[in-house]
């Protein structure tokens, strides 16, 4: 078999110009999941057993099935039974799937960060005098949040590179856009290494990102 080198090189640009919509769709999904992480977290702490039980369902399911098939369960399955849904484009229910996948993850990650905070901390605080509001937002949460922050940058990782699934519903990303390339010349393998140069590359650079902003977390909190 004879690699194409230059059709392996020729896509590099075509494929960068993808990078911008595939950072903002892991974005938008990320700042849903997070959200919906912690309120999953809040229920699964309750002391309401009916919300206690609704979220450890919650988290079960999307931890223990596979994404693509709460993708297509979301995508092909739920407009059947709600018409309305059939509307719903393919970029929207990708971030949607991703973030409510991914919340499940995030409800676990806070809740370790939580649990990370020694108790003493809590009656100390509370013993001086501070409310609970205070103790929380003085002290409890940002001791949580450095030791979530390594897991939290994770998961974001995990979102960009499950953006790639979206081709199978017709979201065009980086993947996708690499076997429209690729269709014309049958070069799919050259195309698919590309990608992965492509994803390494901007994975990598996120991660040195995060990274530092870990450093940086650290010092100043």
């Amino acid at each position: 078999m004879n690699f194409d080198v230059e059709f392996f090189f020729s896509i590099f640009p075509k494929l960068m110009l993808k990078i911008p919509h595939t950072l903002w769709l892991g974005c938008i999904a990320f700042a849903i999941a997070f959200v919906l992480g912690l309120l999953l977290e809040i229920c699964y702490t309750s002391k309401n057993v009916v919300l206690r039980k609704l979220a450890g369902l919650y988290i079960s399911y999307f931890r223990s099935t596979p994404y693509i098939t709460q993708l297509f369960i979301f995508y092909f399955g739920l407009p059947q039974l709600f018409p309305v849904m059939k509307n719903i484009v393919g970029s929207t229910a990708l971030v949607i799937t991703i973030a409510m996948n991914s919340a499940a993850f995030i409800a676990e990650i806070i809740r370790g960060g939580l649990l990370s905070v020694d108790k003493g901390q809590r009656e100390a605080a509370l013993s001086i005098g501070l409310s609970p509001v205070s103790m929380y937002k003085e002290i409890i949460l940002p001791q949580a949040f450095i030791a979530a922050f390594p897991a939290l940058g994770n998961s974001f990782i995990m979102m960009i590179k499950n953006t790639a699934i979206g081709f199978t519903i017709g979201v065009v990303d980086i993947l996708a856009q690499a076997k429209i390339l690729a269709a014309s010349t049958l070069n799919f393998f050259e195309a698919y290494i590309s990608v992965g140069v492509v994803y390494w590359i901007v994975l990598v650079v996120i991660d040195k990102i995060l990274k530092h902003m870990e450093a940086r977390i650290c010092k100043y909190l």
